[in-house]
């Protein structure tokens, strides 16, 4: 029904083919609201991760970008770390943040490796680690990698003598050829003559004592559920798998679906597999879009066995495969090996065409409207606007003052908003606070309260109440770490129709209390100083990243590294400045400031030279000018990249405006510097586009003397990127 929301819990292999089928037939979504959640936002396909460490293919040929599937399927993604469920409250529990409702619950997890704690020796946790999660296991063996060709380093373990383990230790031999490699087994009687003879061959040591505490280990010793599925009270086998039945759903909870690894059907025992995880996709994207509908589930009768191959990655390119079905194993042959390469390839190719077919579209069609503060008014029609009235008295600062406390304190206020950035509506209302409050940490005040105005998609009252309450919390997450509240505000429904996910169509905004305990330290935008040096306190490139991310085209840990960013709150670099001041109350350690928002740092530098200038003139003094060190100044990381694929922010090519002041009016001027550039270089017109580029949760910048740029600078995360000259 429309009133749902579907909850796909984890990022499996299941739910990531769901969600293609979805991306690739959005006729066959169910109706309603549906959010993904995963604690990454990509998964690594298993079946090619032995071939990442044989240095067969790269790890990101192996990823599934699933906030970029999500996006394409119209299903909100939400990055966090799942607790729990309450099942009769029916809600997911996540770490760190509020728990969300569904209707619908779909558990694709997957496992975790089942530990033994004598395994994990206090102080040797470092050098003892679970081949699950592949993210972190894959980090423990590049960290491994400076013992390559280091025949005398202490061995490396691998602990589990299953095919999983056997496949990794073939893959580190072709890795590290020379290191001495051992696979710990229980029984030596257990592996297959032609598995034991390959391992004997490619020397990899085979022991059932126990290997030095100091010895690296990988521990493959199978998989066991997490803990909080058992605390849930869901029917489990005995590995602590979810018992479901033939439509896959849990037992004795028809709304709810387990999958994968997590889960199995009663009377129908298999082991984990990623095998049965792909087929089980088709059967469950059918139930889950019958059910919508209120149709009749159909039953699902898995195979009981199911082929494994088994790649050596031998040292030669002779690579070989083992094969196994059940007891049955046979090999190693080269022709297994080729067909196990076309299957994980064939595979893997299903999530990568998507975002192809997506590469061959962009060229030909209009680029995607920016989001966030990239969707503000332009610098000219603002200010033509702005000009023509006379009620408001003061442009100049990025928060006005109101008033005086009881306490006879400053009190300040400013607005912000923007519609909905990406689609996990928790996350939104976090950064919108964020954002919003950097307006008062650019007066050097502390943020007390803010009051919000909410634009809901029309849509039915009991998802607006879930997107509405994320919202919230998002801003309260921001708000309370600060010591401020949110104190009120508004709600709106959007006239507009409403497009999926359902989450982008949020409109937020908020009006920032904030106090200042001397109007004396009240920071303004003019007030530059002859000698002063300009800081930044964080990278440019989010209206880059985010035009290129809502077209389908930023690599997912760009995208993660710059959302890890924007999601700090600046709040204790401006409490640091203030406690400097503190220390020397006959000192200002800032002389003036601005958070670089929609404009970008040319047009926010602008403001600042603009407000100084104006009192430099009216004291009868000469203008000063800002000097920019182009290669000083703080980039994210993959920027460059995207701008010369053509990917610029929709509100960048407005801000172009702010250009005409590189050495222009002796009043308004500005001139760059960068080591060794060529004024119309490649590098120099990039850097021109970085200066005009959108900020969503940008940097403060701020002009201060040498001698407190030290200070500063030291106490981090300070970067000098210029200074003030006549």
């Amino acid at each position: 029904m429309f009133s749902d929301h579907l909850v796909l819990a984890g990022g499996g292999h299941t739910h990531a083919l769901v969600l293609r089928r979805w991306a690739m037939n959005p006729k066959l979504k169910p109706a309603g609201m549906i959010t993904l959640v995963n604690k990454a936002s990509t998964t690594i396909y298993s079946g090619m991760f032995p071939g990442v460490l044989a240095g067969k293919y790269k790890i990101d040929e192996i990823l599934i970008d699933l906030r970029s599937l999500a996006s394409k399927a119209g299903v909100s993604f939400v990055m966090a770390e799942i607790e729990g469920i309450d099942s009769k409250k029916k809600r997911l529990l996540l770490a760190g943040r509020p728990e969300i409702e569904y209707s619908l619950l779909s558990l694709n997890i997957g496992t975790m490796t089942n530990l033994n704690s004598k395994f994990l020796i206090s102080g040797d946790k470092d050098l003892a680690v679970p081949i699950k999660p592949f993210s972190e296991s894959y980090k423990f063996i590049i960290d491994q990698d400076i013992h390559n060709d280091n025949s005398f380093a202490k061995p490396f373990v691998i602990i589990g003598g299953g095919f999983a383990g056997i496949e990794i230790a073939f893959s580190l031999r072709k890795r590290w050829p020379k290191r001495s490699i051992i696979l710990k087994v229980k029984s030596r009687r257990k592996l297959n003559k032609n598995l034991l003879k390959k391992l004997k061959e490619l020397k990899i040591e085979i022991t059932q004592e126990d290997t030095s505490i100091l010895y690296p280990k990988l521990i493959c010793t199978g998989n066991k559920s997490f803990d909080w599925i058992k605390a849930s009270g869901f029917p489990v086998d005995e590995d602590g798998r979810i018992l479901t039945k033939n439509t896959l759903q849990v037992l004795n909870h028809p709304d709810l679906f387990a999958v994968g690894d997590c889960g199995v059907i009663k009377d129908c025992p298999r082991p984990s597999s990623g095998v049965w995880a792909v087929r089980s996709a088709k059967p469950l994207a059918k139930n889950l879009e019958a059910i919508s509908k209120g149709l009749k589930l159909e039953g699902w009768k898995p195979q009981r066995k199911a082929i494994q191959l088994l790649d050596i990655n031998s040292i030669n390119n002779d690579s070989k495969a083992f094969m196994s079905l059940g007891k049955i194993i046979i090999g190693p042959f080269d022709f297994l090996s080729g067909l196990k390469e076309l299957i994980d390839k064939k595979f893997i190719y299903k999530f990568h065409l998507i975002k192809d077919m997506d590469s061959e579209n962009f060229s030909e069609k209009e680029m995607i409207k920016c989001r966030g503060c990239a969707a503000k008014l332009g610098y000219s029609p603002l200010n033509s606007a702005l000009n023509k009235l006379d009620l408001i008295e003061s442009l100049t600062d990025d928060s006005i003052p109101i008033g005086k406390s009881n306490s006879n304190k400053t009190l300040i206020q400013s607005v912000d908003g923007f519609p909905a950035l990406i689609s996990d509506p928790w996350l939104n209302g976090r950064l919108l606070a964020l954002h919003s409050c950097s307006d008062v940490w650019a007066c050097g005040g502390s943020v007390i309260s803010a009051q919000s105005v909410v634009n809901l998609p029309s849509i039915p009252n009991i998802l607006q109440k879930e997107l509405l309450f994320q919202v919230l919390e998002g801003i309260n997450s921001a708000l309370n770490v600060q010591g401020a509240k949110l104190i009120g505000g508004h709600t709106l429904e959007s006239r507009k129709i409403s497009e999926e996910p359902f989450s982008l169509g949020i409109e937020s905004s908020l009006t920032i209390n904030g106090i200042i305990d001397d109007k004396k330290y009240f920071w303004s935008k003019g007030g530059m100083k002859k000698g002063d040096q300009i800081l930044i306190s964080r990278p440019l490139g989010t209206g880059i990243i985010f035009s290129a991310f809502m077209n389908g085209q930023v690599k997912p840990y760009i995208l993660d590294s710059v959302l890890k960013e924007m999601n700090k709150s600046q709040h204790y670099i401006v409490n640091s400045i203030n406690q400097l001041t503190n220390i020397n109350l006959n000192s200002k350690v800032v002389n003036a400031c601005t958070d670089i928002t929609g404009f970008g740092l040319l047009g926010h530098l602008s403001e600042m030279l603009e407000a100084t200038n104006s009192d430099q003139l009216k004291l009868n003094l000469d203008p000063l000018k800002i000097i920019l060190k182009l290669d000083h100044i703080p980039v994210y990381d993959g920027v460059e990249e995207l701008l010369d694929k053509g990917f610029e922010s929709t509100l960048a090519p407005a801000n172009k405006v702010f250009l005409k002041n590189i050495n222009g009016d002796k009043n308004l001027r500005f001139e760059l510097i960068f080591n060794d550039f060529i004024s119309n270089g490649s590098i120099y017109k990039t850097m021109l586009k970085i200066l005009v580029d959108p900020q969503t949760c940008g940097p403060l910048v701020v002009s201060c003397s040498p001698v407190n740029s030290e200070k500063l600078i030291k106490q981090g995360p300070w970067i000098k990127i210029g200074f003030v000259s006549e």
